[in-house]
């Protein structure tokens, strides 16, 4: 079974735990999960929405509607579930990761560099952080600042043998370095 059967396998099991349990906020904030990754956006949301009733403070119902919301394209709405569910839980180094992405998109890059370089406090072997912060400040013309990124980007990429983003970057430094 392939991830589609997954997601389609684990929203059935989730249903189950549902109609067992009509207040298990795992299950439903699982069952969202499962249909972010079916593309289910809408009814992803829905399912966030009841394990956010039932539990205001759970930091990964608001992550995750967060996710669902950037397949809608509501970059706004999604940075206040990201705002929301960093304030309920500081430590949810991916919250920050996707809010940069969200503000990227929004072009308030500032802002993204900000979030990225939360997310590798955090993680300070995160290519991708270095990566999108780099291209961040590409489009503030921070030239310098993101060749460095690209070049830590890059070595980390390297070093995980992830030869799809090393390209990428390797791409990025190489516009990069024609402008100069």
């Amino acid at each position: 079974k392939g991830k589609l059967g997954q997601n389609e396998a684990a929203i059935v099991d989730f249903d189950r735990a549902i109609r067992l349990k009509p207040n298990y906020t795992d299950a439903y904030c699982g069952r969202g999960a499962a249909k972010v990754g079916l593309e289910q956006h809408e009814a992803a949301i829905i399912d966030f929405d009841q394990a956010i009733r039932l539990k205001p403070d759970y930091a990964a119902a608001y992550y995750n509607r967060g996710m669902a919301r950037i397949g809608l394209k509501q970059h706004e709405a999604a940075i206040a579930d990201y705002n929301r569910a960093i304030r309920l839980n500081p430590d949810l180094v991916q919250a920050y990761y996707n809010r940069a992405i969200a503000k990227g998109d929004l072009e308030k890059y500032e802002a993204a560099v900000a979030d990225f370089g939360q997310a590798i406090r955090f993680r300070p072997d995160d290519a991708d952080a270095y990566g999108n912060r780099g291209i961040a400040k590409l489009k503030l013309g921070h030239l310098d600042e993101a060749r460095a990124d690209f070049k830590i980007a890059l070595d980390l990429a390297d070093r995980a043998g992830d030869d799809q983003l090393k390209a990428k970057v390797e791409r990025l430094l190489q516009e990069l370095d024609n402008t100069d």
